[in-house]
């Protein structure tokens, strides 16, 4: 004898799908406004005005000036001597510490990499010089 077991079918429902929409515009405008967007922080510049007058010539001592040069192959030198990238702070900070009055200039190669002067005024922040020029070589 067999035993006939009947399968009991649900009805297929369909999602309601009008509210989702709705749902996920509002995740959306709540994580645009919770979102805290990182800002960089870097070393300010203060540039010049575009109607600066281009004669004004700021006269400063030599033993006030620290001489940081890039070469084109990305070789780093302070005064004359070759450094590497995470030397220059520790060397900036004592001639800091000699001269509070020092001013950093800074000279680039323009076929230097990006990279290397980001690095170097990177190190010139952490060292905090607050005096900096930034001088383009001639080619």
């Amino acid at each position: 004898m067999a035993v006939k077991i009947k399968k009991y079918r649900r009805p297929v429902q369909d999602m309601e799908m009008s509210s989702i929409s709705d749902i996920v515009f509002l995740l959306l405008i709540y994580f645009m406004v919770v979102a805290v967007f990182q800002q960089d922080i870097g070393m300010p510049f203060v540039l010049p005005a575009a109607d600066s007058n281009q004669d004004q010539v700021v006269k400063i001592k030599e033993s006030n000036i620290a001489d940081l040069t890039i070469d084109a192959n990305d070789l780093i030198f302070l005064d004359d001597i070759p450094l590497q990238v995470n030397q220059i702070k520790k060397r900036l900070e004592q001639r800091l510490t000699e001269n509070p009055k020092l001013v950093v200039m800074v000279n680039n190669h323009p076929t230097a990499g990006y990279g290397t002067f980001a690095a170097v005024l990177d190190e010139i922040r952490l060292a905090k010089c607050r005096r900096v020029a930034i001088k383009m070589q001639d080619g």
